[in-house]
């Protein structure tokens, strides 16, 4: 839905709107993209999916080659294996309760259900139930874009998430014209 709002020595500026749904899932979206990000968490998931399954995979062969116990050389091997894909989804899946944590259940309702994101000239219009909330350009920081989620930074802690399969509208054409605006206003 496009729609053209006249602006002050510019002409015309097109107004885009996107619409999505923020469910609980999404809530937890932005810690983990800046989990993925951060140096110290690749270490520990690469430590537990290559370090340690590597280790135990040497001790299965030595166990089965040396001593000759091919059953106890298995059942390491076999560990080895849930080890690499278990642990690192099981530190996952503690990052994102530990995130869920942070919200009340009541703050979860709040935060969660339909959301409207209109560009206009000077500000980027987020609507959520009947509340409207202006935001400036120049408080935008940056737009990250992953295979899931989109993330529109306020701050380096704090983003609007917009979960990309959930958006009714042009998404990509928003997220152009949104590019333009925050350059437009960074400078």
């Amino acid at each position: 839905m496009v729609e053209f709002s006249r602006q002050k020595n510019n002409g015309y500026f097109p107004m885009l709107e996107i619409e999505y749904d923020l469910q609980e899932t999404d809530l937890t979206a932005l810690t983990e993209h800046q989990l993925q990000e951060k140096e110290e968490f690749q270490k520990i998931l690469k430590r537990h999916e290559i370090t340690f399954p590597a280790v135990l995979s040497f001790i299965a062969a030595f166990v089965g080659f040396f001593y000759g116990n091919l059953p106890g050389a298995i059942y390491i091997a076999i560990i080895a294996i849930l080890w690499h894909y278990l642990t690192p989804y099981t530190i996952r899946r503690s990052a994102r309760s530990r995130a869920l944590k942070l919200y009340s259940t009541e703050d979860r309702a709040k935060l969660m259900g339909r959301y409207k994101l209109r560009i206009e000239p000077q500000v980027l219009m987020v609507i959520h139930g009947k509340e409207e909330e202006p935001i400036p350009w120049g408080d935008v920081i940056r737009i990250d874009v992953t295979k899931r989620h989109v993330f529109i930074y306020l701050d380096l802690d704090m983003a609007i998430t917009i979960p990309r399969k959930k958006v009714k509208g042009d998404l990509d054409k928003f997220l152009k014209i949104a590019n333009k605006r925050i350059a437009e206003f960074s400078t």
